[in-house]
């Protein structure tokens, strides 16, 4: 099967191209430049793969949490594709396939991605199993169950260090570990999860789109303008 999978969920961009004789995967620190990246990259692996994109049969991509122009213009990117050729379409969470890059490792892995204004998308799963759903939250909010581990828990996502940084001055005998990797490829942890997920539900609604867990500066804007005008009567 011929599975193109791309992960634009921060600044650093996300390739893989797996057919059924070749796979390469791509990872470019463009600083957010994706809507300059994403689809001469695409066109590149294709080249060197031999093919065109009529010829996949199955894209991925990351559906957030993450950053929010990011996000779109990577669905978006992908949703033409899909569209254009009739090619199905997968989405997976951001910090599933975060955790699934580092699922050898034993213990529970917390997942984070910087949203700033000192606060991160995080989750924790242990076996597999969530231990804190996707959320926005800071270094306190885990705390609580850092401390419910016996083993170190491994920190993962391109902000791992930051991140344990932030515990570290807050508790530093919590025991942790630090993806020495990252940032890594979600490309190929996308690949397995999207597949999984095409094989047992098919592909996404027309309609399904990114996740963005907190609210865009321009909503929360919005949001405030429309409050001082009920406040002052307009």
């Amino acid at each position: 099967m011929n599975i193109l999978a791309a992960d634009t969920s921060t600044q650093i961009l996300s390739l893989a191209l797996l057919t059924e004789s070749s796979y390469e995967e791509r990872l470019v620190d463009g600083h957010f430049s994706h809507s300059e990246d994403l689809l001469p990259e695409i066109e590149a692996m294709l080249k060197r793969a031999g093919m065109e994109l009529k010829d996949l049969e199955l894209l991925i991509v990351s559906k957030g949490p993450g950053s929010f122009t990011g996000l779109r213009i990577g669905m978006a990117s992908m949703k033409g594709i899909s569209s254009a050729l009739s090619i199905p379409l997968v989405s997976v969470p951001t910090l599933d396939a975060t955790a699934e890059a580092v699922g050898f490792y034993p213990n529970a892995i917390l997942s984070v991605i910087d949203a700033r204004k000192k606060r991160f998308y995080l989750s924790m799963k242990k076996g597999g199993e969530y231990i804190i759903a996707d959320r926005d939250g800071d270094e306190n909010d885990v705390l609580p169950y850092l401390k419910k581990e016996k083993e170190p828990v491994l920190v993962t996502g391109p902000d791992a260090l930051l991140f344990a940084e932030k515990i570290a001055k807050v508790d530093d005998a919590i025991p942790l570990r630090i993806d020495a990797e990252a940032p890594r490829n979600l490309s190929k942890a996308l690949i397995a999860l999207g597949l999984e997920k095409y094989r047992m539900k098919g592909a996404d609604d027309i309609g399904e789109g990114p996740v963005y867990i907190r609210r865009s500066d321009a909503e929360e804007a919005l949001e405030k303008k429309i409050m001082e005008r009920k406040q002052s009567g307009m």
